[in-house]
């Protein structure tokens, strides 16, 4: 596995590697409370967008993740919910 990095492109292969590294970015941002809006302008929400675009049937699309990783932390913490 190559270190992620931030500035450069990476190919689909590299990408496919470091998913679980943006997946967990998108979860930590969501347990922060972002909004979708702000976590559109992340390096990791731009990775996953492109892995879905590259291989939809394989990746699911950015929105989806976002608002499913939100439905199961509200689930799980449900004190946590703000109000939006």
């Amino acid at each position: 596995m190559t270190t992620p990095t931030f500035s450069t492109a990476q190919s689909i292969s590299e990408l496919r590697d470091q998913q679980s590294i943006y997946l967990k970015a998108l979860q930590i941002l969501i347990q922060d409370g972002s909004s979708m809006e702000k976590a559109q302008k992340t390096v990791c929400w731009n990775r996953l967008s492109r892995l879905h675009e590259a291989m939809p049937n394989q990746y699911l699309n950015p929105e989806h993740l976002f608002l499913q990783m939100l439905a199961d932390t509200a689930a799980i913490n449900p004190s946590k919910r703000k109000s939006r």
